[in-house]
């Protein structure tokens, strides 16, 4: 995969010169960064309507809000172990997983402010995983190595009818989750930290869950999300295949993948715009290839070392798309300094 990128590479550069790798004269246009008051970075979210993004940080125990510009708008404190964070169905709330809490917060996305903070399960339990499809939350949990798993519960003032133990046994890292607009009723999760990595693909059917499809979907996988229609699993992980994978939701049957380069980790899957972003973990070179349309030439790449920004590795799970498709959120950090900064790419 890596050397049929490299081929098409040198027949990309001059147009990608002229957007993400850009030259001085395009990159205020392509590129903005803002650095976030965080230490590092849990998890992104952007809020189309409110026009807010928020980024979390389960060391800080905060949550950042910024514009879709980037400009920071607001911190939210006392988020013991700020991790996953959903919006409520009607954009009404955002919910964010309190690893260190045993709770899931509500938020008020029109005043920011702490509504509830909901329990989910007695005795010690970390949330650190959410998605939620029309009036159910997902949440994937682990304080441990080897006792992860994932539960739901149904939304409202309180949450109801709140499921733990999920995938039957425990495994051994919190499930990542993802839901889609198209397929309300189903769930698809993926265990983080083991080689080979599973996907199940779950369906509820109202009376509980039914895992429709289970396999393999590649090495420590790091981040998942489902296509608009439900018909379509998207990984990315630290071992090869170097690309974006698809796979079909019915049955977990591989597609053609979007190639990018070694170690990818993170993957964004527009919502109102036939778009999609994949991420790399690396250090010099292209880390977000854009694709559109469903072609499989990347229409942008952005390296990060060559933009003028503090941070420049990508961090896991980093990217989010904006209204439309029109800009790229991702989150940079480094290995060696505390810190986070937000990226704003044109997509």
């Amino acid at each position: 995969m890596r050397s049929l990128r490299r081929s098409v590479f040198a027949a990309l550069f001059a147009v990608t010169a002229l957007v993400g790798t850009a030259l001085p004269a395009t990159a205020v246009e392509d590129h903005k960064a803002v650095n976030l008051p965080l230490t590092g970075f849990t998890d992104i979210l952007v809020d189309p309507g409110r026009g807010h993004l928020f980024v979390s940080n389960r060391a800080d125990n905060a949550v950042v809000v910024t514009d879709l510009s980037g400009t920071v708008v607001r911190k939210i404190d006392n988020q013991p172990g700020a991790s996953g964070l959903a919006l409520s169905t009607d954009g009404g709330t955002l919910f964010v997983a309190l690893s260190r809490g045993g709770a899931i917060s509500a938020i008020d996305t029109l005043t920011l402010e702490e509504t509830a903070r909901h329990q989910v399960g007695e005795g010690v339990l970390c949330p650190k995983e959410l998605a939620v499809s029309g009036n159910k939350i997902y949440f994937g949990y682990a304080c441990y190595t080897g006792d992860a798993n994932f539960g739901s519960a149904t939304i409202g003032s309180t949450f109801s009818d709140v499921r733990l133990g999920l995938l039957g046994s425990n495994e051994y890292g919190a499930p990542l989750l993802a839901t889609s607009p198209g397929r309300p009723d189903l769930i698809a999760t993926t265990v983080t930290g083991v080689s080979p990595s599973t996907a199940r693909i779950f369906r509820d059917t109202g009376a509980g869950l039914v895992e429709q499809a289970s396999d393999w979907v590649g090495e420590y996988v790091e981040d998942i999300e489902l296509s608009n229609d439900g018909a379509y699993f998207h990984s990315v992980g630290g071992g090869s295949p170097y690309d974006v994978r698809v796979y079909t939701t019915e049955g977990l049957v591989p597609q053609a993948g979007y190639e990018t380069d070694a170690f990818p980790n993170s993957i964004a899957v527009s919502r109102d715009a036939n778009v999609l972003a994949g991420g790399v973990d690396i250090t010099f070179g292209p880390a977000v290839y854009i694709f559109r349309d469903g072609n499989h030439t990347p229409s942008r790449l952005y390296d990060f070392t060559r933009l003028a920004t503090d941070k420049t590795q990508l961090a896991p799970g980093g990217l989010a798309w904006g209204p439309g498709g029109e800009h790229l959120y991702a989150v940079t950090i480094d290995s060696f300094t505390a810190g986070a900064t937000l990226n704003v790419l044109r997509g």
